[in-house]
């Protein structure tokens, strides 16, 4: 589960752990930042598994917009006791900062989803490699 995991923010194949999802390491290569590999570099695994599959990933994007802006808001709000314009100024920093990042995870966790890690597959590719 935690090499899953692992993975999902490493962007790696899903199936193989091996390959890069993406050409482009950088995610702040703005004209190449959602570029994927048409499948695993390493695997042969497809990563167009069907014409707008990565719409759904714009759900897994949601939740882990929420997963950092629900602790800041508590942090700047609650805990420093800042007015409410500050974490609305915090975010509006943040929000293009970590937006690259959280497109690449949430495609990842997405095609991690519906494509399964095979433990024979990852030995057999080690061993030849």
């Amino acid at each position: 589960m935690a090499g899953g995991l692992i993975n999902v923010f490493t962007l790696g194949c899903p199936r193989c752990r091996q390959g890069k999802l993406y050409k482009n390491p950088n995610p702040y290569a703005f004209k190449e930042m959602g570029t994927m590999n048409k499948s695993c570099p390493v695997c042969g695994q497809d990563f167009v598994i069907e014409p707008g599959f990565y719409f759904g990933a714009t759900y897994v994007s949601y939740a882990l917009n929420f997963a950092w802006i629900i602790p800041l808001f508590v942090l700047v709000y609650v805990v420093l006791d800042w007015p409410f314009e500050a974490f609305v100024g915090i975010m509006f920093v943040l929000l293009p900062v970590l937006m690259p990042l959280i497109l690449r995870a949430s495609r990842s966790a997405f095609l991690a989803m519906y494509v399964k890690y095979d433990k024979e597959l990852a030995k057999k590719l080690k061993s030849q490699a």
